[in-house]
């Protein structure tokens, strides 16, 4: 049972670049467009990295994170539908859904790339 759990929370650590990559060759295909075809991957992969993310903390450092990545992303997602009554005096949840999954990806994904790096860094020179 241990086996299988290591199993999977490696799948979801290898994961999103692949499933990234794919995504965008299939949405390519669908759409013809490459824009509409990167904001699809993104869109999809996004939760893929932000689990990676937390599954890379857990190895990495020990700690379980979880609770504080769905208190940024609350935070994140209060601040964007406040800044859009600020200025546009009505709340459309999809766009603010939208913009905090792009923002999202951007961040976990630096997030992910950096854990990787350093994760190999560690793995090499100190194992």
């Amino acid at each position: 049972m241990a086996h299988l759990l290591t199993y999977i929370s490696s799948i979801f650590i290898i994961a999103p670049f692949l499933a990234t990559w794919l995504i965008y060759l299939g949405a390519l295909k669908l759409y013809k467009q490459k824009r509409r075809a990167f904001h699809v991957a993104v869109n999809i992969s996004t939760p893929l990295y932000i689990i990676a993310t937390v599954l890379l903390i857990s190895h990495l450092f020990g700690m379980n994170v979880t609770g504080v990545v769905v208190i940024v992303l609350l935070g994140m997602m209060m601040i964007i539908m406040f800044l859009q009554w600020k200025y546009n005096m009505e709340v459309i949840l999809g766009r603010a859904l939208k913009l905090l999954c792009r923002i999202c990806f951007l961040l976990f994904s630096f997030l992910y790339l950096l854990l990787i790096v350093y994760g190999l860094i560690h793995r090499v020179f100190f194992y």
